[in-house]
This record gives C-alpha cells, structure tokens and sequence, in this order.
C-alpha cells in the first residue's frame, strides 16, 4: 500500500515521525527523515511542529475549534501524557472559567506553542504519572476523568480548594 494512503486510511490526524516509522516499516531514522522531508515539502503530509506531522494543513481557528485534535496534539506533544486539569475541568462543565491553554501532566514541565494553542505540561512523580486508574482512553487519546483531574489539581496545586 502506498504511503500516503496509509496515512489517510488511519483514523489518527496527527502523527509523530515514530508513528511514521511504525506505519511504513521503516527503522533506519536516516532514511525515514529522507523520506518524510520528501512528503512535507511535495505537500503530502504537513509539518505541524518539529517531530510531528498532520494529514492536512491545519490553521489556528482550526486547532482551536477542533478539541480532539487539540487533545490528539497534546499526547503525542509529550509522550507518555495525558490531558487533565483545567482543561478537562472545562471540557465536562466543572469550572467555567476560559482557559486558552490545553493542559496535560506529563513526566517533565514544558510549554509547548502549535499553531498559536500553547500545551502546558505539568510535572508529576512517575509513580502518579503510570497509575492509570481514572484515565480513559477513546480514539488514542488519554483523558484525565473529572475525578482524576480534580485529584491532579490537588496533586500539583495543593492551596487551591477545588472541592
């Protein structure tokens, strides 16, 4: 199968240059690089951010009216993330405050800019990071439930009074 039908073919619309790999059978980074930097500047696949590649050009309005591809974004950003504080608060009606960011606890904190959406990744201990107990996955994306997202809150933020 041709390799840019594989891409169209999978559900995911966002894909990191080891998803690539993966899906083209390739494990020589030198020549994967080759071949995706061949993609990128035909126009077959678009570059969304370094490391990470789109089915098709995306803009800002498009990022920011589509929340499943924010979230899609947000796991493959950081590895081993998951989406959770304010930003699921706000998705399920818990707090109603405006938050532009997409928030996400990862292994590290870093701030990450794509497409003019800024990715906030906290920090948390390994140990609460790999409980997977409250995370859901649906369509690739880990979610945070509204439990587990409040529990991040109190984790990272512990003078907020959430409850």
């Amino acid at each position: 199968m041709n390799k840019i039908a594989q891409i169209q073919a999978s559900e995911k619309n966002v894909f990191s240059a080891q998803d690539l790999g993966v899906l083209w059978g390739y494990s020589d980074e030198t020549k994967l690089f080759e071949i995706i930097k061949y993609y990128v500047r035909t126009g077959q696949i678009y570059k969304l951010t370094r490391g990470l590649y789109g089915k098709r050009q995306y803009s800002e309005n498009d990022l920011r009216n589509d929340t499943s591809l924010q979230f899609e974004i947000a796991n493959k950003l950081v590895p081993n993330s998951y989406v959770s504080l304010w930003t699921v608060l706000k998705n399920k009606g818990v707090v109603f405050q405006y938050y532009d960011e997409i928030y996400s606890v990862a292994k590290r904190s870093v701030v990450r800019t794509v497409l003019g959406v800024k990715f906030v990744y906290k920090q948390v201990k390994e140990s609460v990071l790999l409980n997977d107990m409250g995370i859901n996955v649906e369509s690739g994306i880990r979610m945070a439930s509204v439990k587990r997202a409040m529990e991040d809150v109190k984790y990272l933020f512990p003078k907020i009074n959430i409850c």
